[in-house]
This record gives structure tokens, sequence and C-alpha cells, in this order.
């Protein structure tokens, strides 16, 4: 049991994890693993403001944008996390100050706002009006006291942005935000831009927080809080070992998500092997286990 309590810098929320054996260690905490950069900490100071400003009929929005892996998603996510709903003993309605859904595959109305009722947990249970749905949809939003609605992926409706579709796709979006009175949450790659650059919606979703790669000098920082929340049994002193902390920085590229992802790996690398801790060898493990890496043997 003595290893069990031998990585003092484990958050405490994290300890109880330790108990348990192989890869399962992972399935049961991983998704509480988060660690900010200085972008995502922008755009979670923008989504509070949103989640917290005062109702209004021309609500100002937010886009969150970045390449893939800069962690949009997991930025929202995490916020969700943070704000979960509460009982509301006054009324029977739980009180939601944020809702996430992922945007349709094609711009459809209906999808979005099943999608919305479905996070708010009252979806309609009979094949309900186009009208009747946006009725009632509306009308849960503001009993539910929904400060933020955030619609992740919404670049990836379609391809051709300029579609008729889409704009009237977007016109629907805009009523809707200015019906509820609350300022919504757009998140997608950088294409996202060009999509929501019209009249249509721009003025609602008016203020962009670019999610970019962290530096070189953000990065020990970063690894270093990373380290406070890696289930492992022993500490991996990632600021003694600059060879590993170079060697991690360059598979990641400065992209968060392509650091959680290598690092989630060298976890089980690390727990197979009864090391239990993040070292060089470990982390050249991974590398070798790699798509490119195995490309590269094969040319």
């Amino acid at each position: 049991m003595t290893d069990l309590l031998a990585n003092p810098k484990l958050r405490p929320e994290l300890q109880t994890f330790l108990a348990i054996e192989g890869r399962e260690r992972l399935y049961a905490c991983w998704d509480r693993i988060w660690v900010p950069t200085p972008s995502t900490k922008e755009a979670f100071l923008a989504l509070q403001d949103c989640m917290a400003s005062a109702p209004s009929s021309k609500p100002r929005g937010l886009v969150i944008t970045g390449d893939a892996d800069t962690g949009k998603s997991r930025t929202m996510k995490a916020f969700l996390d943070k704000y979960p709903p509460t009982l509301n003993p006054e009324t029977e309605y739980a009180q939601h100050p944020v809702i996430y859904l992922l945007a349709p595959d094609n711009p459809s109305r209906t999808a979005v706002l099943k999608k919305i009722l479905e996070a708010l947990g009252h979806p309609l249970l009979y094949n309900a009006s186009e009208e009747d749905l946006h009725n009632h949809t509306v009308r849960m939003l503001k009993r539910c006291g929904v400060g933020t609605v955030m619609i992740d992926e919404i670049g990836d409706i379609q391809r051709d942005y300029m579609s008729a579709k889409v704009l009237e796709f977007l016109r629907f979006l805009k009523n809707l935000i200015n019906e509820v009175g609350r300022p919504f949450v757009v998140g997608g790659t950088p294409v996202i831009l060009d999509l929501l650059a019209g009249d249509q919606i721009s003025g609602r979703l008016n203020t962009v927080i670019r999610l970019k790669p962290f530096t070189l000098a953000d990065f020990t920082k970063i690894l270093l809080a990373f380290e406070r929340v890696l289930p492992l049994r022993r500490e991996s002193n990632f600021r003694s070992d600059p060879e590993l902390i170079e060697a991690l920085y360059r598979s990641s590229g400065g992209y968060i998500g392509r650091l959680s992802y290598l690092l989630h790996d060298a976890c089980q690398v690390a727990i197979e092997d009864g090391v239990e801790r993040i070292t060089f060898p470990v982390v050249d493990r991974v590398k070798d286990r790699s798509i490119a890496a195995v490309g590269r043997r094969a040319a």
C-alpha cells in the first residue's frame, strides 16, 4: 500500500484512483484530466462573461476557433463540467448555467432544437411540428435558466458554406438567439470564420477567441501542471529531466491535444510496465508506436 501513497504531487481528488490496477485506472479518471493553456484560460474567461451577462434582445456571443488539437472541445466540456445543473427547489426545473451540444452534420433547425432539449433533459416524446418544437425549446431554455448555449464543430455542417440552406440555418440561429435573449457560443476550426462572416449572424457572434499552440516558454509550466493530475503511483519529476521535456515538446508540437494523447499513452506504458512514472524510455516507446513512426520504418 505504501506505493499507492508515494506520489505526493498528485491532486487529492485523483489519489483514490491509484488503487485501480491496469488500464482500468485510466478508463476511470482520464476524462477528469484537463490542463489549461494561456489561450484556453482566455476562452474560459470569455465563456464566463457570456454565461453571466445580463439578458438582452441582442446578446453578444462568442466564437472559439483554432486548429485541430488546440483544445476547443475540451475547453468547452471542461467549462460544462465546472458549471453543472442544479436543482431549483422553487420550481420543477433544473437550472442549467450552460449546455453543450455538437452541431448536426447538416444545417438542420429541428436537429439543433432536439439536441438542445436533450441537453436540458426535456425532449418532446411525440412527433411535434417544427413550430411546437421551436416554442417548447425557447420555453425550456428560459425556464431552465440557461446562461449560454455552446454549439461545437459548427464549421462541419457543410463544406459549401455559401449555400442557401446554410444561410437559412444561420438566420434561424440568429433569430433563436434573439428570442431566447442569451448569448450562444460556437466552436470550430478557422473555416468557421468564413461561415459566420455574413450579416446573418456575425452581429450575435462578434467576439472571437483564437486558441493557439503553446510556446516553449509555457510548456514546462503546462507539463508541471499535468504532473499533478497524471494518475501514476510515483511522481514523474519532469523538471529534473530536460531531455524528457524536449522530447515531449517536440512530439506534441505545442498542441495541448497532442500532448494529452501522448501523456495518456505514456501512462498506459508506465502502468503496464510497473514503472508508474513518465520517463524518457517510456515516452520513446510511445513514439515508436505512432502511425508516423510505423510509416517511416515501412518506407
